[in-house]
C-alpha cells in the first residue's frame, strides 16, 4: 500500500519552527498539521497550509531526498528547455510534472501546463518556499 506523505513549513515556535517537516497530513479546524514523529510516537506539528506539498513517490538518485510538490529542479542535460522546473500536480492530466518556471508563474496552481516527464528531471536544488531567490529572474534576463 502506498503511504501518502506530505511536507510543510512548521509554524510551531518550537524545535521545528521555520523548518520543513515531512509525514502524515491532517487538516483540522485549528489548521494544518503534519505528524513528523516515528512509528512508535506521534509528533504533530502545525504547518503553514500554503507550504504543504505531497511527496510524489520519487527520490533523488544521488541524495535520496524525497521530491515533493513545489520542489525546484534542474533539467536533464539532454532536455530541450534548460529552464528550471517546479514540480506541480496537473489537475487536468492527473499527474505530476516538471513545469518550466515561466509557465508556472503565468498559471500557478491551475494545471494544464506543457511540462516535462520525470525522465527530464535531474537534480533537486530547493523548493519554492525555502528558496524564493531561485524564482527571481537572473540579472540581464528579460522579465516580461
Amino acid at each position: 500500500m502506498r503511504k501518502n506523505k506530505f511536507r510543510g513549513k512548521a509554524i510551531d515556535h518550537g524545535k521545528h519552527h521555520g523548518k520543513m517537516v515531512c509525514g502524515h497530513l491532517s487538516e483540522w479546524e485549528s489548521g494544518s498539521w503534519i505528524d513528523c514523529g516515528t512509528e512508535q510516537e506521534s509528533e504533530w506539528v502545525p504547518v503553514d497550509p500554503e507550504t504543504v506539498g505531497q511527496f510524489i513517490g520519487i527520490k533523488d538518485g544521488t541524495t535520496d531526498e524525497e521530491w515533493c510538490e513545489g520542489d525546484i529542479l534542474t533539467p536533464n542535460t539532454h532536455a530541450k528547455n534548460q529552464e528550471l522546473q517546479i514540480i506541480c500536480y496537473d489537475i487536468h492530466q492527473g499527474r505530476y510534472k516538471g513545469v518550466p518556471l515561466s509557465a508556472y508563474e503565468l498559471n500557478a496552481g491551475n494545471g494544464g501546463w506543457t511540462g516535462f516527464d520525470i525522465k527530464s528531471w535531474q537534480k533537486r536544488i530547493g523548493n519554492v518556499h525555502d528558496n524564493p531567490e531561485l524564482l527571481a529572474p537572473k540579472e540581464g534576463e528579460d522579465t516580461e
